[in-house]
């Protein structure tokens, strides 16, 4: 088809507010994030055949596994690690491979969630990881892009555990279960489940992926279409000037994924309601061969998970999204950094502690010498560095100091704190505006009182700022980079980029 749109009765017309696209899409009701990728993943390939519990056991049989050194589970929460991998080794020759892409490279990690699923509450907790996102890939510590800790081929060992001891190594969050589908499961089961109803109110087109979509209005995408837009990194709409890409790239793609997984979960909703036998087959034989799992996890945890959430209500679901900021690699690449102080409650969700925990991960300090001791800047950024912080050396005081001080940017006081009690005659703190803009936005000044430092911070006090924060639904917290706003963990967080695919009110697709 040409790429250019019809100008008849159904072409593409502006965007209907007429509003800048790249934007916070507004989240739809809280009941269609139900299950997102673990949903995707592991409810409709499991949870929907679990009322057939022979039939459950035959398909069971049929999933890959993986056999990966994971987190004990010791009952209650469970992190699972969802990975769409973008292998082409499943297409055969004949198939069409423009949703694929034309990369020949070694497959990676394309999708990358966690869903924290804890039974006894009956909620979920789900977070998606930016496959641009620069981090040490284990066991090296080398930094790159996340999703190449997945790459197979470097001789290194295998990829998923790989992938799980980075997520270990670098957020703290331990993984309990492993769940991976490639292109060809993702295609299949959104065929099988008869496509995918979507609102489209002006043209869209990804040439990279082979998406395009120009007739207007509700249109039924099938398994190539819906992975082809799941996939678009360079996503381009049509309006009254032109086509407009959106600029979001990664961060709008995975917006778009989460959307094209909840509107799967909807129509296997709609067409499973009765448990029908032969339609969940359908889906089941569309991933089976593809749908690895990892060893531990069992047919009567799978059936032990699907009667915990039986009657299931999606108001429970609870999304979150990673703070990030652009960054510019030293050989020039264009890749995303997390921001590490903004990111501690959403990571927290996931490592099973409360809101306000902060850990040394998330601190940044520089240490100056105040005391006027030999090498004691040193020495104190050298432990700190082995306990996890990221310190550097600062110049020495400029006069002798009775009491060590922890200075701290504005909105960084919980940071500040943990500093102070990782020390044996604790610190200071003061609030400093100057280092607002500092690389190092907490500074340490030992002063004569100085000792050790422990290897384990000392319990905060109830005055302590690594408490709960106070009940509103977002903060600003200023960093050397940018001020960012964090969201209250609690709260569906928005999208960014360009999902507009929700009908207009009064207006029902599919």
């Amino acid at each position: 088809m040409s790429d250019v749109p019809p100008t008849s009765e159904g072409s593409a017309a502006p965007p209907r507010s007429g509003r800048p696209q790249f934007r916070h899409a507004k989240p739809p009701p809280r009941r269609r994030w139900a299950w997102r990728g673990l949903g995707a993943l592991v409810l409709v390939a499991v949870l929907l055949v679990v009322g057939v519990v022979g039939y459950g056991w035959y398909r069971y049989n049929q999933i890959g596994r993986e056999d990966l050194a994971l987190a004990d589970t010791a009952g209650g929460a469970e992190n699972f690690l969802i990975v769409g991998s973008d292998t082409r080794a499943v297409l055969e020759d004949g198939d069409d491979t423009s949703a694929f892409g034309r990369d020949e490279s070694p497959p990676r990690s394309d999708t990358i969630m966690i869903a924290r699923v804890d039974p006894s509450a009956k909620t979920i907790d789900l977070v998606s990881f930016p496959r641009d996102l620069w981090v040490p890939i284990m066991p090296s510590g080398d930094p790159n892009r996340i999703n190449t800790a997945y790459n197979v081929t470097d001789g290194s060992g295998d990829g998923a555990q790989r992938l799980v001891d980075t997520i270990k190594a670098d957020f703290d969050i331990d993984i309990n279960h492993y769940v991976e589908i490639d292109f060809a499961s993702f295609q299949g089961v959104i065929d099988a489940v008869g496509g995918l109803p979507m609102y489209f109110s002006t043209a869209v087109r990804d040439r990279q992926t082979g998406f395009h979509q120009y007739e207007l209005g509700c249109r039924t995408l099938d398994g190539e279409q819906a992975l082809a837009l799941a996939r678009a990194r360079h996503l381009e709409y049509n309006t009254s000037r032109g086509w407009v890409e959106d600029p979001s790239s990664d961060l709008g793609r995975i917006a778009r994924q989460q959307f094209v997984l909840r509107a799967m979960v909807d129509r296997a909703g709609d067409r499973f309601g009765g448990f029908d036998l032969k339609a969940v087959n359908d889906v089941i034989s569309s991933v089976s061969d593809q749908l690895k799992v990892d060893t531990g996890l069992s047919f009567g945890d799978m059936t032990s998970l699907a009667k915990a959430f039986n009657g299931f209500d999606g108001d429970d679901i609870r999304s979150h999204t990673l703070p990030v900021y652009p960054y510019t690699t030293s050989g020039g690449a264009a890749v995303l950094k997390l921001d590490t102080a903004a990111a501690e409650d959403v990571l927290n969700v996931f490592r099973g502690l409360p809101p306000g925990t902060v850990s040394p991960s998330s601190v940044t300090v520089a240490v100056s010498n105040g005391s006027g001791a030999e090498n004691q800047a040193t020495d104190v950024t050298a432990r700190l560095n082995a306990l996890g912080y990221t310190a550097s050396v600062a110049a020495d005081a400029t006069r002798t100091q009775t009491r060590t001080v922890v200075r701290y940017a504005p909105g960084l006081r919980a940071q500040a704190d943990l500093v102070a009690r990782q020390l044996t005659t604790g610190a200071e703190l003061q609030e400093d505006t100057s280092l607002r803009s500092a690389k190092a936005p907490v500074v340490l000044v030992t002063g004569t009182d100085f000792t050790t430092v422990l290897d384990e911070p000392t319990a905060p006090t109830s005055s302590s700022s690594t408490t709960a924060p106070a009940s509103s639904s977002s903060s600003s917290v200023t960093t050397e980079r940018e001020t960012v706003t964090t969201v209250n963990p609690n709260e569906v967080t928005e999208e960014v980029g360009y999902v507009d695919f929700v009908p207009p009110e009064g207006t029902t697709c599919g």
